[in-house]
């Protein structure tokens, strides 16, 4: 099985969701701490906004892996 990146995103409550740039970033860092080439053109799944709360404060978190 070839390892892909995953990440998890938070934002604010009923903040817009993450653009495609802030996610390619993180799926770039998470490629490389899996010691995985760089791939500038990753294609992503997102999912969410998932309800969370955190230390009391109310986030919405977004997950995405590479396809």
């Amino acid at each position: 099985m070839v390892p892909r990146a995953l990440i998890v995103l938070r934002r604010p409550r009923g903040a817009p969701p993450p653009d495609a740039g802030v996610i390619r970033e993180a799926i770039g860092a998470d490629r490389i701490r899996l010691r995985l080439p760089p791939d500038p053109d990753v294609e992503f799944h997102l999912a969410g906004p998932y309800a969370i709360e955190v230390g009391g404060q109310p986030l919405d978190e977004y997950v995405a892996w590479e396809i």
